[in-house]
Formats: C-alpha cells, structure tokens, sequence
C-alpha cells in the first residue's frame, strides 16, 4: 500500500440535484474522503440555480499568537528544511512568528478525527524471513493549498516528514517507530472521538508488536495479520488469497462520548464541516433568496457523533433558543449518510458564526469562512432584498470554493 491509497480517510458523502421534487438535497452516494478539502458539498436542488459549496480549510487569528498568513496572491515558493512545494499560497511577513505558534492539542485531535489515517501496510518483500514487510505509519493527507496549515501540524507534532505527494496533495507521514510513539502518546492523552477511535486502538496492537518486534515471529506476524483484518477496511485481496485463515479480531464497538473540548469541533471543522451560501429563485420581489448554511456530513455510524456536535452547538450561546425546524441531522440507510445541517439565520448568526470566531478553524477555509460571514452580515442587514446587495452576494458566491484564486 502507498500514501496514494485512501485507506481510512473515512466516508464523504455525494449530493444530487432532485430537480423532479425540488428537495434542498438528497444524498446520493458515499465516497471515500477526498484531499482536496474545497470541492463544493452539495448542489442545490433547483434546476436553475447551483449553490455556492464551501468546502474548504479557515485560516484563522490564533488567540496565543497574534500574527496570520495570507492566501490570495499568485504563486510563491513555500520551503522548510523537509519540504518544498510550489503553491499559490502566499506568505505574509508574520508567517515565520505564527509557524512557531503550536496549535492546540484537541484542534490536532479533531482534524486528525477528520483527515487523519493510521495504516498498517503489509506488502511483499522477497528478502524478509516471511516474504512479506509489515510497516505503521499515520498520515494526513490534503491539497497542496493548505500546505501551511500541514506545515504547522507537522511543527506541533514535532516529528514525521512533510512533502509534496504529487501535483494537487501534499503528505505528512510519521513512520519512525521511535517517532510513532509520540503519537500514539498524544493520542491516548487526547483521545479521538469518532469511530476512528476503534481503529486507532486496533492500530496500537500493531505497534506494540512491530516496536517489541514480534511481528519477525510467525505467532507476532499472525497476530498482525488478524489485526489487520478489523483495520479500516481489512485486507486486500492479495491478502486475502495469500492468507486465507486470518481470524479477523473483534473491534471495540464504537460509542460516542461526548465533546472533550471546543477546539476540537474547530478541528474537526476544519477537516469535515462545509460553509455554503445558495442563491435560490423564489416568489419574492427581487425573485431570489439567499441561504447560509453550516453542514457536516459524515457515514451513518456517526450519528451519535452528529447528534453530539448539534446539542454543543445549542448550548453555546444558551440564552438563544435553536431552531429544531431549520437544525436538522438527515440520515439514509440506503446510501449510509448522515448529514447535521444549521441553515436558520439565527443559529447561524448567535452560535456558529461566534463559535468559530472565538474557536477558529484554520488553513485557508478562513478565507471561505470570512466571505461567508460577509454574506450573513448582509442578510441581517435585509441588502439580499435589493439588486445590488444580491449583485454583492452573487460576487462573493462566485469568487469562493473552486474558484478562489488562491
């Protein structure tokens, strides 16, 4: 296996225009997670009008370092002692104060819960004593836009390697044993929180026998083996045929229990959660309305997760009321989805726009987020009702996402 291969990177969900009901959105399929963090979530369900997707990655002001990096300019160099990238991200003068501004360990966690992946490879090796190389390693991998963000994580973790995978990704990996221990260590200190968690501890077996060596042993290898099977999405089928009595073991079933930390839903957030802005045709005067929504859309085992992060969302900022009406979590069995989306104004501008002002989501989705922010305050001021605050929001819609000159 190699780090082009997805892996555990975790379930995304496809969205698809019902023009025949003109529903707001039917989930359509699951994919695997994508690098690329900005392509749009969904595809609003009006035959006319495509809404503006914001999937992709906030660059935010830390509250412990008060410098920030901006995105926008055209290409620029991006180098470090492990890895140099060409990027249409650009440096601000204060991006070598905030590299050295660790991100807080529950914000690691969360993007981890994301984008993370814990592999153990198994590959074929003629020279090995069993014919076949067993190998850990944990690694996130993303677009090449968030190279500083990545940057970063790879400064807070302090070890692994940071590089350019190919044209579009950018890798860090962590495969040094020595190394592994730090982050099996910061994961057991600060505990993943969704169904990753069960594979995570299926992936500290493995390291425990790989570190103590046991995996050289026909009992070890076959202990590794059977791990493995439970891991992600079990063996290949190279495995498979050349090991056809691997007992998979049991996985610890996964219960959600609970936030541990608000800086862990801006991570998450970062990795998972999408800022849309729709533009729909409707009765009204001007023709048109405008719809901000927040939308996290994750496999259906993660309900319980979902469930989670929409009850921290209505405590925060406990004196508003949420709205159960516009707050919703849509599930299908069919296409094994569940999607938690806040659309109603009001949660939007008391709770999810403040939240991630005071928890900031990181990396270039800052810019997504900020644009957005745009809209609501356009909205809240009523400009949506007239030609020209639709012409403004029509702009924003069009320069954000995909179309970002970033």
């Amino acid at each position: 296996m190699n780090e082009n291969e997805m892996d555990n990177r975790g379930s995304k969900s496809e969205f698809n225009l019902d023009r025949a009901h003109k529903k707001d959105i039917m989930l359509s399929s699951v994919k695997e997670q994508r690098v690329d963090g900005s392509w749009p979530l969904s595809i609003k369900a009006n035959p006319t009008n495509i809404e503006r997707g914001l999937r992709c990655t906030l660059i935010g002001l830390d509250k412990g370092c008060r410098s920030f990096y901006n995105a926008g300019l055209l290409s620029n160099i991006f180098e470090s002692s492990k890895i140099k990238i060409l990027t249409k991200v650009s440096l601000s003068k204060n991006y070598n104060t905030l590299a050295k501004c660790n991100l807080d360990p529950w914000f690691l966690t969360g993007f981890s819960d994301a984008e993370g992946s814990f592999i153990i490879s198994i590959y074929r090796d003629e020279k090995s004593k069993f014919k076949w190389r067993v190998s850990a390693y944990f690694s996130i991998h993303i677009h090449v836009k968030d190279v500083l963000l990545l940057e970063k994580i790879h400064k807070t973790f302090g070890v692994g390697t940071l590089r350019k995978n190919n044209e579009n990704t950018v890798l860090f990996r962590v495969s040094d044993i020595k190394e592994l221990q730090i982050i099996i260590d910061h994961f057991k200190n600060y505990p993943l929180v969704s169904a990753k968690y069960s594979d995570f501890l299926l992936f500290e077996q493995c390291f425990n026998i790989i570190k103590n060596k046991e995996h050289l042993t026909s009992d070890g290898f076959k202990r590794i083996l059977d791990l493995r099977a439970s891991l992600n999405k079990g063996l290949s089928p190279e495995l498979k045929e050349a090991f056809p009595l691997v007992l998979p073991v049991t996985r610890k079933e996964y219960v959600f229990n609970g936030i541990p930390n608000p800086l862990w839903i801006s991570g998450f957030a970062t990795g998972d959660s999408s800022f849309r802005v729709s533009i729909e045709n409707s009765t009204s005067k001007i023709g048109k309305r405008v719809r901000l929504c927040f939308d996290t859309c994750l496999h259906i085992r993660e309900t319980t997760l979902l469930e989670g992060i929409a009850k921290y969302f209505s405590l925060y900022n406990s004196h508003v009321t949420t709205s159960n009406k516009e707050m919703s979590i849509q599930c299908s069995e069919k296409n094994q989805t569940c999607l938690l989306q806040f659309r109603n104004n009001s949660d939007i501008d008391n709770k999810i726009i403040p939240f991630f002002k005071e928890y900031s989501i990181k990396g270039v989705k800052a810019l997504d987020f900020n644009d957005w922010c745009d809209v609501a305050e356009l909205v809240k001021n009523k400009e949506h009702l007239s030609k020209e605050g639709l012409n403004k929001i029509t702009e924003i819609a069009n320069n954000i996402n995909l179309n970002r000159k970033w």
